[in-house]
Protein backbone atom coordinates (compact mmCIF):
# COMPACT_ATOMS: atom_id res chain seq x y z
CA UNK A 1 0.00 0.00 0.00
CA UNK A 2 2.83 2.40 0.87
CA UNK A 3 4.41 1.65 -2.49
CA UNK A 4 1.09 2.47 -4.20
CA UNK A 5 0.79 5.85 -2.49
CA UNK A 6 4.44 6.59 -3.22
CA UNK A 7 3.83 5.84 -6.89
CA UNK A 8 0.72 8.02 -6.95
CA UNK A 9 2.59 10.88 -5.28
CA UNK A 10 5.37 10.59 -7.82
CA UNK A 11 2.84 10.63 -10.65
CA UNK A 12 1.17 13.78 -9.30
CA UNK A 13 4.52 15.53 -8.89
CA UNK A 14 5.55 14.48 -12.42
CA UNK A 15 2.23 15.74 -13.84
CA UNK A 16 2.63 19.10 -12.13
CA UNK A 17 6.20 19.39 -13.39
CA UNK A 18 5.12 18.59 -16.94
CA UNK A 19 2.38 21.20 -16.62
CA UNK A 20 4.87 23.93 -15.82
CA UNK A 21 6.95 26.09 -18.15
CA UNK A 22 5.16 26.49 -21.45
CA UNK A 23 3.11 29.33 -22.93
CA UNK A 24 -0.19 27.59 -22.26
CA UNK A 25 0.65 26.31 -18.80
CA UNK A 26 2.68 29.11 -17.25
CA UNK A 27 0.32 32.01 -17.89
CA UNK A 28 -2.24 32.05 -15.07
CA UNK A 29 -4.05 35.19 -16.18
CA UNK A 30 -7.20 34.06 -14.36
CA UNK A 31 -5.65 35.77 -11.33
CA UNK A 32 -6.81 39.08 -12.82
CA UNK A 33 -10.39 37.75 -12.64
CA UNK A 34 -10.17 36.05 -9.24
CA UNK A 35 -13.35 37.72 -7.96
CA UNK A 36 -15.49 36.40 -10.82
CA UNK A 37 -17.97 33.76 -9.58
CA UNK A 38 -17.43 31.50 -12.59
CA UNK A 39 -13.66 31.63 -12.13
CA UNK A 40 -14.20 30.71 -8.50
CA UNK A 41 -16.43 27.81 -9.56
CA UNK A 42 -13.73 26.63 -11.97
CA UNK A 43 -11.28 26.57 -9.07
CA UNK A 44 -13.37 23.84 -7.44
CA UNK A 45 -13.14 21.46 -10.40
CA UNK A 46 -10.84 18.48 -9.86
CA UNK A 47 -9.34 16.24 -12.57
CA UNK A 48 -11.98 13.80 -13.74
CA UNK A 49 -14.89 15.88 -12.48
CA UNK A 50 -17.86 16.46 -14.75
CA UNK A 51 -18.00 20.11 -15.71
CA UNK A 52 -21.14 21.69 -14.21
CA UNK A 53 -23.86 22.67 -16.67
CA UNK A 54 -23.80 26.25 -15.41
CA UNK A 55 -20.12 26.48 -16.34
CA UNK A 56 -20.67 24.92 -19.78
CA UNK A 57 -23.55 27.34 -20.34
CA UNK A 58 -21.34 30.30 -19.48
CA UNK A 59 -18.56 29.13 -21.78
CA UNK A 60 -20.89 28.45 -24.71
CA UNK A 61 -22.96 31.64 -24.42
CA UNK A 62 -21.72 34.21 -26.93
CA UNK A 63 -23.22 36.93 -24.72
CA UNK A 64 -20.74 36.07 -21.96
CA UNK A 65 -17.70 38.39 -22.20
CA UNK A 66 -15.00 36.50 -24.06
CA UNK A 67 -12.18 37.48 -21.70
CA UNK A 68 -14.16 36.16 -18.72
CA UNK A 69 -14.83 32.87 -20.52
CA UNK A 70 -11.14 32.51 -21.33
CA UNK A 71 -10.24 33.27 -17.71
CA UNK A 72 -12.54 30.44 -16.58
CA UNK A 73 -10.77 28.00 -18.91
CA UNK A 74 -7.40 29.27 -17.72
CA UNK A 75 -8.46 28.60 -14.12
CA UNK A 76 -9.60 25.09 -15.00
CA UNK A 77 -6.03 24.48 -16.09
CA UNK A 78 -4.62 20.99 -15.75
CA UNK A 79 -7.89 19.72 -14.26
CA UNK A 80 -9.25 19.40 -17.82
CA UNK A 81 -6.24 17.59 -19.27
CA UNK A 82 -7.45 14.71 -21.43
CA UNK A 83 -10.34 14.28 -23.84
CA UNK A 84 -13.33 14.16 -21.48
CA UNK A 85 -13.51 17.91 -20.94
CA UNK A 86 -13.42 18.90 -24.60
CA UNK A 87 -15.96 16.20 -25.43
CA UNK A 88 -18.31 17.63 -22.80
CA UNK A 89 -17.94 21.15 -24.18
CA UNK A 90 -18.23 19.97 -27.79
CA UNK A 91 -21.39 17.99 -27.12
CA UNK A 92 -22.90 20.90 -25.20
CA UNK A 93 -22.11 23.34 -28.01
CA UNK A 94 -23.50 21.03 -30.71
CA UNK A 95 -26.73 20.68 -28.77
CA UNK A 96 -26.95 24.41 -28.13
CA UNK A 97 -26.28 25.38 -31.73
CA UNK A 98 -28.30 22.48 -33.15
CA UNK A 99 -25.63 20.84 -35.30
CA UNK A 100 -24.61 17.19 -35.50
CA UNK A 101 -20.91 17.39 -36.37
CA UNK A 102 -17.95 19.38 -35.10
CA UNK A 103 -17.15 20.64 -38.60
CA UNK A 104 -20.60 22.20 -38.86
CA UNK A 105 -20.18 23.58 -35.34
CA UNK A 106 -16.90 25.30 -36.21
CA UNK A 107 -18.57 26.99 -39.19
CA UNK A 108 -21.52 28.15 -37.11
CA UNK A 109 -19.68 29.49 -34.07
CA UNK A 110 -18.84 33.17 -33.83
CA UNK A 111 -15.17 34.16 -33.53
CA UNK A 112 -15.17 34.54 -29.75
CA UNK A 113 -16.90 31.24 -28.99
CA UNK A 114 -14.69 29.41 -31.47
CA UNK A 115 -11.65 30.91 -29.75
CA UNK A 116 -13.02 29.75 -26.40
CA UNK A 117 -13.38 26.23 -27.79
CA UNK A 118 -9.90 26.31 -29.33
CA UNK A 119 -8.32 27.42 -26.04
CA UNK A 120 -10.20 24.75 -24.11
CA UNK A 121 -9.04 22.14 -26.61
CA UNK A 122 -5.44 23.32 -26.39
CA UNK A 123 -5.40 23.04 -22.60
CA UNK A 124 -6.94 19.58 -22.76
CA UNK A 125 -3.89 18.37 -24.68
CA UNK A 126 -1.10 20.93 -24.58
CA UNK A 127 1.40 18.48 -26.10
CA UNK A 128 -0.53 18.26 -29.38
CA UNK A 129 -2.07 21.60 -30.29
CA UNK A 130 -2.12 21.44 -34.09
CA UNK A 131 -5.92 21.18 -34.25
CA UNK A 132 -6.35 23.92 -31.66
CA UNK A 133 -3.97 26.14 -33.64
CA UNK A 134 -6.10 25.63 -36.76
CA UNK A 135 -9.27 26.48 -34.84
CA UNK A 136 -7.60 29.57 -33.43
CA UNK A 137 -6.74 30.68 -36.95
CA UNK A 138 -10.35 30.13 -38.02
CA UNK A 139 -11.42 32.30 -35.09
CA UNK A 140 -8.99 35.00 -36.27
CA UNK A 141 -10.50 34.89 -39.76
CA UNK A 142 -13.94 35.42 -38.23
CA UNK A 143 -12.70 38.18 -35.90
CA UNK A 144 -14.45 41.00 -37.74
CA UNK A 145 -14.80 43.18 -34.64
CA UNK A 146 -11.03 43.00 -33.98
CA UNK A 147 -11.27 41.45 -30.52
CA UNK A 148 -7.95 41.63 -28.71
CA UNK A 149 -8.88 38.57 -26.64
CA UNK A 150 -9.42 36.43 -29.73
CA UNK A 151 -6.13 37.50 -31.32
CA UNK A 152 -4.20 37.19 -28.05
CA UNK A 153 -5.39 33.68 -27.18
CA UNK A 154 -5.15 32.38 -30.75
CA UNK A 155 -1.54 33.59 -30.72
CA UNK A 156 -0.94 32.02 -27.31
CA UNK A 157 -2.02 28.65 -28.71
CA UNK A 158 0.25 29.24 -31.71
CA UNK A 159 3.13 30.09 -29.39
CA UNK A 160 2.73 26.68 -27.75
CA UNK A 161 3.25 25.05 -31.14
CA UNK A 162 6.32 27.20 -31.78
CA UNK A 163 7.75 26.08 -28.44
CA UNK A 164 7.22 22.43 -29.39
CA UNK A 165 8.94 23.16 -32.71
CA UNK A 166 11.93 24.70 -30.91
CA UNK A 167 11.41 28.16 -32.43
CA UNK A 168 11.60 30.09 -29.18
CA UNK A 169 12.03 33.49 -30.83
CA UNK A 170 8.69 32.93 -32.60
CA UNK A 171 7.08 32.28 -29.21
CA UNK A 172 7.90 35.87 -28.30
CA UNK A 173 7.23 37.48 -31.66
CA UNK A 174 3.76 36.04 -32.23
CA UNK A 175 2.61 37.31 -28.84
CA UNK A 176 4.40 40.66 -28.95
CA UNK A 177 2.84 41.43 -32.33
CA UNK A 178 -0.63 41.14 -30.81
CA UNK A 179 0.25 42.87 -27.53
CA UNK A 180 1.49 45.91 -29.46
CA UNK A 181 -1.28 45.97 -32.08
CA UNK A 182 -3.17 49.19 -31.46
CA UNK A 183 -5.83 48.34 -34.05
CA UNK A 184 -7.38 45.67 -31.83
CA UNK A 185 -10.32 46.31 -29.52
CA UNK A 186 -8.99 45.89 -25.98
CA UNK A 187 -11.47 43.50 -24.35
CA UNK A 188 -9.14 41.88 -21.80
CA UNK A 189 -8.03 43.25 -18.45
CA UNK A 190 -4.58 44.80 -18.51
CA UNK A 191 -3.62 42.76 -15.47
CA UNK A 192 -4.31 39.57 -17.42
CA UNK A 193 -2.25 40.76 -20.38
CA UNK A 194 0.63 41.66 -18.07
CA UNK A 195 0.62 38.19 -16.49
CA UNK A 196 0.89 36.52 -19.89
CA UNK A 197 3.53 38.86 -21.25
CA UNK A 198 5.66 38.63 -18.11
CA UNK A 199 6.23 34.99 -19.02
CA UNK A 200 6.37 35.48 -22.80
CA UNK A 201 9.00 38.22 -22.48
CA UNK A 202 11.41 35.58 -21.18
CA UNK A 203 11.65 34.30 -24.76
CA UNK A 204 12.76 37.65 -26.19
CA UNK A 205 16.41 36.87 -25.53
CA UNK A 206 16.24 34.09 -28.14
CA UNK A 207 15.58 36.68 -30.86
CA UNK A 208 19.09 38.14 -30.61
Amino acid sequence: MKRFFASMSALIIWSMAMWADSPLTSTDFNQAYAEHPMVQMAAEIEPGDFIPTSLLDFLSNKKSPVDERLAVINRLGWSISGNDGIEQLGQYLMKRYKVKTLDKLYKKLDAKTLCVYAYFKALCNYFEVEDAVALGQQAMQKNKDHSFSVAFIASLIQSQQYMHDGDWCAVYNVMADVAHDGSLKLDMRQGAIDIVMEYINLYQEYCK
